[in-house]
């Protein structure tokens, strides 16, 4: 019998392969040696000829299903073919030391580098309730960022957010895991995604439609707050299309930083007072409050901010206390910054 797990279907999951009427690690491990461990939300498939896992596999628990207090709230946007999943981080697991999380950025990396044939496919399940999962879709990274929560302590606790695509595909054969995993092999893959490796266009979930690819990373909130373009190159403007801290004027590698997230005050999405235009690397340092400008203008890093990379160190920790000069129409709220900075526990 061929075994698929199709969008929208249920499967039983009992933890142990070994166990004859599991539909999830069963059918997975199926003839390999090795299959995915029953551990955390993020497991890989094996592969024997290659370091790269044979593919990825992410479970999302709904609220209340598992047994820790998880801040990390998934969004399975599956109607519009979009997933939003956050990484592995904990107090005592940063977000970018975490072996699990290395495992989907190193997937991201070679989609950015056009390293598409090194992709693993991504299937994401959800666990709607203990002893089953859903199949919600077989993804391809679109991109990553990341964010933060502050902890009952007043701690800023930073995670990696991935947004994938799901493809157009209903089924995905559990024979073609198996394939890549002791072959490599990928032709009983689905068209959709041999159509993504070769070309990198992403024909969405359920429409089949080609999303369209400007050249401009997407941003989501889960707030559904959406930035305007028109907002967004009036800010451009304002910041002379310069990095606020590096100088950077290449467009394509600019954000717009909002300094209280949309998420939290969506009435400021679009207020001129509550943007910076940074470049994306320290905009995802800024997120992750690593460093934080305080109402003076002035550079402020996190005591235990240590970056290896030469040029973190040298735009950010070596310029403690170093006031910016924005442009002459840039002006950032005083008020926003100090809300902001209210919640930093090292500052």
């Amino acid at each position: 019998m061929q075994r698929a797990f199709r969008v929208g279907e249920v499967y039983r999951d009992t933890g142990s392969f070994r166990n004859a009427d599991d539909q999830f690690l069963r059918w997975i491990r199926g003839p390999l040696s090795s299959g995915i461990k029953n551990v955390g939300g993020i497991r890989d498939l094996g592969a024997d000829r290659a370091d790269t896992p044979a593919a990825l596999v992410l479970v999302s628990n709904d609220s209340g299903v598992s047994q820790h207090e998880d801040p990390w709230e998934d969004t399975l946007a599956v109607n519009r073919g979009e997933i939003h999943y956050w990484g592995d981080a904990k107090m005592d697991n940063p977000y970018d030391e975490s072996s699990q999380n290395r495992k989907i950025t190193d997937a991201f990396d070679d989609t950015a580098s056009g390293h598409r044939e090194e992709v693993p496919p991504v299937l994401v399940f959800r666990k709607p309730e203990s002893g089953v999962v859903e199949f919600c879709g077989l993804c391809a990274p679109d991109h990553f960022e990341v964010r933060s929560y502050q902890d009952g302590s007043g701690t800023q606790i930073p995670n990696y957010l991935f947004h994938f695509s799901v493809l157009n595909t209903e089924a995905v054969p559990v024979s073609w895991l198996h394939d890549r995993a002791q072959m490599n092999d990928d032709r009983s893959a689905s068209d959709v995604w041999r159509h993504w490796v070769e070309t990198g266009e992403v024909s969405q979930w359920p429409t089949g439609e080609t999303r369209e690819r400007s050249g401009r990373v997407r941003t989501y909130e889960t707030s559904g707050t959406v930035v305007s373009d028109a907002f967004r190159d009036e800010a451009f403007e304002r910041f002379g299309h310069a990095c606020v801290m590096t100088g950077i004027r290449e467009d394509d590698l600019l954000d717009l930083a909002h300094v209280l997230p949309r998420s939290q005050r969506p009435d400021l999405a679009e207020d001129a007072e509550n943007v910076l235009v940074l470049n994306a690397l320290h905009h995802r340092a800024f997120d992750a409050a690593l460093f934080t400008i305080d109402s003076d203008y002035r550079i402020r890093a996190s005591p235990s901010f240590d970056p290896a990379h030469p040029f973190l160190k040298e735009t950010i920790v070596d310029r403690r206390g170093e006031r910016l000069a924005l442009p002459p129409d840039a002006r950032v709220q005083p008020t926003f910054l100090e809300e902001l900075n209210e919640g930093l526990s090292w500052l």
